[in-house]
């Protein structure tokens, strides 16, 4: 779709409106998170091991990540498409770029408190987390203000709902992506703590590989950070598609915060896959056990049985051959003659059954 909305009066050009693509991005990235956290939550609970703090944390992360989405998609729906912003919008974008910031900050701090319930033993991990944590959210607070504070030489941010201070244009776009960066060393950082902590673990290794992968997932999610802090440098050109790429990138930041909780959430799930795999196992075993039963002859006392070649089950080769039998182990193979029980001299009542074998009387009970 495209606003007709010109950009500059002497050389007017159209803009494209993304809202669709971003309604689309924000909210498939948000119901794989809410899915993800639901079941986390459910497993935690049913398995009485009760919720700690990174599960609050996370909580708490995704009701911003709801209201962040829900003001953005307001954004786009009332105006953002436009060469000017009013007021209202301007506070509406600091305010979804405060909860960004924070979302992202909250996220990486839930799976920081995981670790440091990981690393009792261990003062020197137990250090650097706490270090990563705290410079991390203090990171973040700065951002915040200075997302607020008037830009020196700027007549667009001398607003009366900004801060009563000014900083230098260059110095917050570089604060800003100093940012990003450091949240994306954190992310490998983070990622690391679980090769270190499962590695001397008595595991199979393919379970270690497995647990770590799981655990370290927030690499993706840095690698994904990465390309966006790139990607956005090169391409902020106020042309037809700025508009566009505003939503992808508003699109990626959300990825950041909903990716880190789905990262988070997918190790919990290894109880629930471990009961599913279980519970077909022993479905297939009792399947086949039952097809193998039904496998097996029913014998019952009857007065005159079909020359038939019957299965009978046998002890083992060596019974096998001493009753002058072949067949494969545990079973022989016999052709049975139907003999009334009267000629045998059997009681009729007698719940046993004899039949006659080329000539020679065979008991089964």
């Amino acid at each position: 779709m495209w606003s007709a909305r010109s950009h500059d009066d002497d050389n007017p050009h159209s803009f494209i409106n993304p809202e669709k693509e971003l309604n689309a991005g924000l909210w498939s990235l948000f119901a794989g998170a809410t899915i993800l956290l639901a079941v986390r939550v459910w497993i935690k609970v049913t398995r009485r091991h009760g919720l700690w703090w990174d599960d609050y944390i996370l909580v708490v992360s995704w009701m911003i990540l709801t209201i962040n989405n829900s003001l953005i998609s307001v954004e786009y729906a009332t105006g953002y498409v436009a060469d000017k912003w009013d007021d209202r919008m301007h506070i509406l974008i600091n305010v979804t770029s405060c909860g960004t910031l924070i979302g992202q900050a909250l996220t990486k701090t839930a799976f920081g408190v995981t670790l440091l319930k990981l690393t009792k033993g261990s003062s020197w991990m137990r250090y650097i987390l706490w270090f990563c944590i705290v410079t991390m959210n203090g990171y973040m607070i700065a951002k915040v203000f200075l997302q607020w504070a008037k830009v020196c030489g700027k007549a667009s941010y001398q607003n009366w709902y900004r801060l009563n201070f000014c900083i230098d244009w260059k110095f917050r776009d570089d604060f800003k992506e100093g940012g990003n960066i450091y949240n994306i060393i954190m992310d490998f950082v983070f990622a690391l703590f679980p090769w270190i902590l499962t590695w001397n673990l008595t595991m199979r290794k393919s379970e270690k590989i497995g647990l770590c992968a799981t655990m370290s997932l927030g690499m993706m999610v840095a690698i994904v950070a990465a390309a966006r802090t790139d990607w956005k440098q090169d391409n902020n050109v106020k042309d037809e598609g700025y508009f566009l790429r505003n939503a992808m990138s508003n699109i990626w930041y959300s990825s950041e915060v909903a990716g880190t909780i789905m990262v988070q959430c997918i190790p919990v799930l290894r109880p629930l896959v471990r009961d599913l795999t279980t519970s077909l196992t022993s479905e297939r075993i009792n399947t086949t056990n039952k097809t193998r039963h039904e496998g097996f002859s029913q014998w019952t006392g009857s007065a005159a049985l079909t020359n038939t070649n019957y299965s009978v089950g046998c002890w083992s080769e060596a019974d096998a051959a001493e009753k002058g039998h072949s067949g494969k182990k545990g079973h022989v193979s016999m052709e049975m003659d139907d003999i009334p029980e009267e000629e045998l001299g059997l009681d009729p009542q007698n719940k046993k059954t004899a039949w006659k074998k080329r000539g020679s009387v065979v008991d089964i009970n």
